[in-house]
């Protein structure tokens, strides 16, 4: 399917306006184009119509079928904007979503969204919205996180200095010292190809995985967000096919969750998740969404996945 930003802003107003109602050709257009390019069609189409896409998708369409739409119409960025601002909104905090996000993105994709987030939300402040929800050593591996100290942008590893910390982390997780903060400290500040190295010391020291340790030294939502760490370094994919899975087990679906994530990863490592899910669950992911959704919601997830 060619790629031609005007005629696909055309397109997708005749089946808007009704003109040619055919929700099927809408789906196949919207998961056949790259994000950069569903971009550019919103770019051209508010300029045609001097109208917002994302208003007239929402006044088009609704539930979760028109969650994925509109999804499909952010950058990586708004998007993880909207779904942090979703999670500290109102009463109550969804953690999860906070430590995805967060435990996962760079430091460079970290400064982008608190940026992006006061253009989106005017008047608020991220840290300040996450910091108001959270507390205690949760919010400090978020904090550290926010403060997007990790460079990644070198290779020059000095593997004595890997070698220092894995025995720091070692020595906390025995004497439990100021293990938060270590365990914090070099989780959060340490670039991935480090901690990759830090990790297989730890092992060979050892002879347990880190995320072994960090199961018995911590809880609740400082657990997850320190694992979430260093699975989005040692295997991103597996990490993201876990929570797929979470969102459809047993009764009910977590749409939010799966709809976020299916978005987030489907230019990423969409056929590598599908592989892990298959492996750790011989299940598929296919296969568990038809049964879990329906209709035009259903389809759109089916195209996102599988495309």
């Amino acid at each position: 399917m060619e790629f031609n930003s005007e005629d696909d802003a055309r397109q997708i107003e005749l089946i808007l306006s009704g003109k040619e109602k055919n929700d099927d050709k809408l789906i196949k257009l919207v998961t056949s184009r790259t994000n950069e390019e569903r971009l550019k069609i919103k770019e051209v189409y508010n300029s045609l119509y001097n109208r917002d896409l994302i208003e007239d998708l929402k006044k088009s369409y609704s539930f979760h079928f028109e969650d994925v739409l509109v999804g499909l119409f952010y950058s990586p960025v708004e998007y993880d904007c909207y779904h942090i601002r979703k999670a500290v909104k109102g009463l109550g905090t969804d953690e999860d979503t906070l430590i995805e996000i967060l435990a996962t993105r760079d430091s460079e994709h970290i400064e982008k969204i608190k940026s992006k987030y006061k253009e989106m939300f005017p008047g608020r402040d991220m840290v300040k919205d996450i910091k108001d929800d959270t507390s205690g050593s949760f919010w400090k591996v978020l904090s550290t996180l926010l403060e997007s100290k990790r460079d990644d942008g070198s290779q020059d590893m000095n593997k004595e200095k890997c070698k220092d910390d894995a025995k720091k982390l070692y020595d906390a997780s025995q004497n439990k010292t100021n293990h938060v903060e270590i365990f914090t400290e070099i989780f959060t500040q340490r670039a991935k190809y480090e901690l990759l190295e830090i990790s297989k010391i730890y092992h060979q020291m050892t002879k347990k995985s880190i995320l072994e340790d960090i199961h018995n030294l911590f809880s609740g939502n400082t657990k997850k967000a320190l694992e979430g760490i260093i699975y989005g370094i040692l295997s991103p994919s597996e990490y993201f096919a876990n929570i797929l899975y979470k969102s459809m087990k047993g009764l009910g679906t977590s749409d939010t969750t799966l709809i976020r994530v299916i978005i987030s990863r489907n230019e990423i490592d969409m056929p590598q998740i599908k592989q892990y899910y298959k492996n750790i669950y011989n299940r598929d992911l296919v296969e568990d969404i038809k049964g879990d959704t329906s209709g035009n919601y259903q389809k759109i997830l089916v195209e996102l996945v599988t495309h």
